[in-house]
């Protein structure tokens, strides 16, 4: 069966994982989460995976900490949770002050691609808070939620 940092290390047909581990895996209020980082890429929101091996949110660092988690359903991407930077919405102009999280929805295509739904963010909604709200403040104590 292996353990899970061999699970970890190749995907779902055996290949090598693009992914590292930086910390073990942590599973709060029935959430687990793993701190990651793609190999020899640079620090963007494309470093977090499209599919889940692991876990249910996969976080990223940048050089100022941890700064992103991405949650999947399904072992899909379905939203990101980004506080590493200012966000304004072109449409609506509300703005994100970096170390604020806005959220952005996925949504997977026909044609097995990914896109984000909008470029409008919005807020963390109360369900969100309650379930992923104490995992993230665990990989990153300074975030907040509005």
């Amino acid at each position: 069966m292996g353990n899970g940092a061999d699970f970890f290390s190749r995907d779902y047909k055996g290949r090598r994982s693009e992914y590292v581990s930086l910390a073990p895996a942590v599973t709060i209020n029935g959430v687990k989460g793993h701190l990651i980082k793609r190999k020899g890429n640079k620090d963007t929101y494309s470093n977090l995976p499209l599919y889940a091996n692991t876990s249910d949110v996969y976080f990223r660092q940048n050089a100022k900490g941890v700064c992103q988690a991405r949650v999947y359903i399904g072992q899909k991407t379905y939203l990101d949770f980004d506080w590493s930077h200012t966000h304004t919405n072109k449409g609506n102009g509300h703005r994100f002050p970096a170390g604020t999280v806005h959220v952005q929805i996925w949504e997977q295509q026909k044609d097995g691609t990914f896109k984000r739904l909008s470029n409008e963010a919005r807020s963390m909604n109360n369900y969100e808070m309650k379930k992923y709200g104490p995992i993230m403040k665990y990989f990153c104590p300074t975030v907040k939620f509005r």
